[in-house]
């Protein structure tokens, strides 16, 4: 909330307030901490006792009457979800918020796989072989990082085996999959993987309804409550975030005229420097 809560004439040294729940819950509902303000410097923490059904605003420094009481937000590693739903905001810039896909690539592309596997094409066939147990589960990825079962994935998905430095045999790589490994294979491989991700962050952006820079002139202009605002707030930060994932693969995708990335694996170039989106 944009509100914040003064403190008492006296200086606040702890308070508590007990949720109704009689289990742990996923949700709850604290007054007070929703007038609180986050700050990385904040003069308060936050502690939550699943036990007892208690939270504590905990003062880590003397503070003045009449003043703001801020508290410091949850440490770095945590998705815009939690933010927004056990904190009540989203920030401006969280390197560790992440999309969930679900399969290792679009369903057009899948599906062109499959098609051949109909048509009983032996490279095609070996692949889904290899595949299908990655297709079934989700993936976190962010701009910043990528999940190296998902990378594998799409790296024996991109494989031409009529390139010498993509051949591998078909044992090799089921026994590379069955100890969950990660293998690097060439540039070329590397770049149809970076064109895909491209192509998901594309077709997942296509979906809204509105794009990046229509929620930020809502957010600029429109008269907007408070749960209207967090909405969309929300609804933007995963927009910037696919928007970050396409920049980062047409970075990759334009380094191959040369220079220093041009031979780096995709997990290693996103480490670079990053190019960031204007939101």
């Amino acid at each position: 909330s944009s509100s914040s809560l003064l403190s008492s004439p006296s200086s606040l040294s702890s308070a508590s307030s007990t949720s109704a729940a009689t289990t742990n819950p996923s949700h709850i509902v604290a007054p007070v901490l929703d007038f609180m303000t986050p700050d990385p410097i904040g003069d308060c923490e936050i502690k939550f006792d699943n036990k007892k059904k208690t939270i504590k605003v905990i003062a880590t420094e003397n503070i003045k009457p009449g003043s703001r009481v801020l508290f410091r937000p949850p440490a770095p590693g945590i998705p815009n979800e939690v933010f927004l739903t056990s904190h009540g905001y989203v920030p401006e810039i969280n390197t560790n918020d992440f999309i969930v896909l679900k399969g290792i690539t679009r369903e057009a592309e899948w599906r062109e796989l499959m098609t051949k596997v109909d048509a009983a094409d032996p490279v095609a066939t070996q692949k889904f072989q290899l595949l299908k147990i990655f297709h079934d589960d989700s993936y976190s990825v962010s701009a910043f990082t990528l999940p190296p079962r998902l990378l594998f994935a799409l790296r024996i998905l991109n494989l031409n085996p009529a390139s010498p430095k993509q051949k591998v045999n078909f044992e090799d790589l089921k026994k590379l999959v069955q100890e969950d490994r990660c293998k690097y294979f060439s540039h070329a491989n590397e770049l149809k993987v970076a064109k895909s991700l491209y192509e998901t962050a594309d077709d997942l952006l296509s979906k809204y309804p509105t794009s990046l820079e229509e929620d930020a002139k809502l957010l600029r202009e429109a008269p907007l409550d408070i749960d209207q605002r967090m909405a969309i707030e929300y609804r933007k930060s995963k927009k910037a975030l696919l928007a970050q994932i396409k920049v980062r693969m047409e970075d990759f995708i334009e380094s191959d005229g040369g220079g220093s990335s041009r031979k780096l694996p995709l997990e290693k170039f996103i480490l670079k420097p990053v190019r960031l989106v204007d939101v």
